[in-house]
């Protein structure tokens, strides 16, 4: 396991995103960043890397609690192109790093799961589905998880 934040190249070559962690107060991201982007880097068995944000205050089920409100939040996961968008290592409370490092295989294998089945609700158009996405950062990256442009 990984723990790393994101550095400036990231942010300046990723302004396109349309869904992200940290937007302004209209709920758009302008590309600047606003908060250190701290994240778990996972490589999932289709071969593309996420980096899975840790989050303070979580309020939704799409996320590994590991205190409190506190965790790995699958709804705002990046994919990272590039290692070099990586810097190094993040610093966390030691007992949240043992909770995640006691874990890795289950939160990689529940990621997973939550990439494939968003990958299935937009296959089928299933909106039953895609309700439980409505803010999902996966909406970025339709074309790297070989979905339709604009579906």
């Amino acid at each position: 396991m990984k723990l790393k934040k994101l550095n400036d190249n990231f942010f300046n070559q990723n302004k396109h995103l349309v869904e992200v962690l940290d937007k302004d107060h209209q709920g758009n991201w302008d590309g600047e960043k606003t908060r250190g982007y701290g994240v778990v880097v996972i490589s999932c068995a289709g071969g593309l890397t996420f980096g899975i944000p840790l989050r303070s205050r979580i309020k939704h089920k799409a996320c590994f609690r590991t205190i409190n409100d506190a965790g790995l939040d699958y709804s705002k996961a990046v994919l990272i192109n590039d290692p070099a968008h990586l810097a190094g290592p993040f610093i966390i409370p030691s007992d949240q790093y043992v909770k995640i490092a006691d874990r890795e295989a289950f939160i990689t294998d529940r990621f997973e799961k939550y990439v494939n089945r968003y990958i299935l609700g937009v296959q089928r158009g299933d909106q039953n589905i895609l309700k439980h996405y409505p803010y999902s950062t996966l909406q970025n990256y339709h074309m790297e998880l070989g979905l339709p442009a604009g579906t």
